[in-house]
């Protein structure tokens, strides 16, 4: 399903960037790619100190480095954002550096969309003579129609990268580790706990639940039934797509298993970005609330898979940033991590989903 958000105007742009994002930047350069006009990935880098300004150029190169790794760019979309004061009258901050930015993205053939600068509530365009504040009336539309598609809200309070996850109530952090204590000493639990069947109606019931309302059982019971792989992978599947997608991700683990080669076009392929359905934007968003939640009551060690879940999660939505610092988490709970350590080496290529971009703005 491809949902649209209409910018009528470059500040509407602005407006949506951070909630596309899932934060809001802050002193960034900010390169939003497109795909036959369909949003691809966001890009940051932190905009240089003046001293490190000396040759835009060197700087020009390395994005477009970046963008030469997300497939089938065709335009791109340039916002400064800085707490640099400029008046109405003044020409916007970096001006040297959007030129050098610009003309380097056309030389490669990209379709230049704007080049904006945001800051405050102030806005302009670098390439003509549009500048103004942002319109509240605008800003209601555009917050609107984002939160029809699912997007993050509340990014204002966000900073770049990963949100911090704050450890939960002390008292249910305790109940926490006395069911997962109890678990460990109940071999027929944790057998039970890693069939698909029993692990499939768990985690259906805890998606269709507010993550509060899960008792320290049901809590301790989710958090080891992905201690297994398999069960992991097709959890994982499971949030991401829907129920059959999680019984089809049995079924291929189970091949994998029995160690036979899973047919072409597997759910599992998805896990590496294959594929150009984009996962439901309200699914990600319940999944990334269940998997913060779990997070935030459980174990250290019991951690590391939610973790690479929850970096998965923000990878699939177009946050490599925030993917990066989840799986650093999680590696320095568990160095040795496989599933971990094969996703850092998979962005670290610069790799985004296929389906990124399928929502347009």
């Amino acid at each position: 399903m491809t949902s649209s958000v209409k910018a009528k105007r470059p500040s509407d742009f602005l407006i949506a960037l951070p909630r596309v994002m899932g934060y809001t930047p802050v002193n960034s350069i900010v390169v939003q790619t497109f795909q036959s006009r369909q949003t691809a990935a966001s890009l940051r880098v932190d905009l240089p100190t003046a001293e490190h300004q000396k040759n835009p150029r060197l700087i020009a190169d390395a994005i477009i480095r970046l963008i030469s790794r997300v497939p089938g760019v065709d335009a791109v979309l340039i916002a400064i954002y800085t707490d640099e004061a400029w008046s109405a009258a003044d020409r916007p901050p970096r001006p040297q550096l959007v030129e050098a930015i610009v003309t380097r993205m056309a030389s490669a053939g990209l379709g230049i969309v704007d080049a904006l600068c945001c800051s405050g509530r102030s806005w302009a365009s670098y390439l003509d003579a549009e500048r103004g504040t942002f319109d509240e009336n605008e800003k209601s539309r555009i917050e609107a129609e984002l939160d029809g598609v699912g997007a993050p809200r509340d990014v204002e309070a966000i900073a770049q990268g990963a949100p911090p996850i704050c450890e939960g109530p002390s008292a249910q952090r305790d109940g926490v580790a006395q069911a997962s204590t109890a678990i460990m000493h109940d071999a027929r639990e944790r057998e039970r706990l890693w069939e698909w069947p029993v692990a499939h109606v768990l985690w259906t019931d805890a998606i269709e639940s507010t993550p509060t309302d899960l008792p320290p059982k049901a809590v301790a019971a989710l958090l080891w039934s992905i201690r297994d792989k398999g069960v992991r992978d097709c959890v994982l599947m499971l949030m991401a797509w829907g129920n059959d997608a999680g019984d089809r991700a049995a079924a291929d683990t189970a091949l994998l298993r029995r160690g036979l080669t899973v047919p072409d076009g597997s759910i599992l392929e998805t896990f590496v970005g294959e594929g150009r359905q984009c996962p439901d934007g309200l699914r990600i968003e319940g999944a990334v609330r269940l998997l913060r939640h779990l997070i935030s009551l459980a174990p250290r060690p019991w951690q590391l898979a939610p973790f690479t879940m929850l970096a998965w999660f923000e990878w699939a939505r177009g946050q490599g940033s925030a993917a990066g610092d989840y799986l650093e988490q999680a590696l320095s709970i568990g160095p040795g991590y496989e599933l971990a350590r094969l996703f850092e080496q998979l962005i670290s290529t610069g790799r985004v989903p296929d389906w990124v971009g399928r929502q347009a703005v």
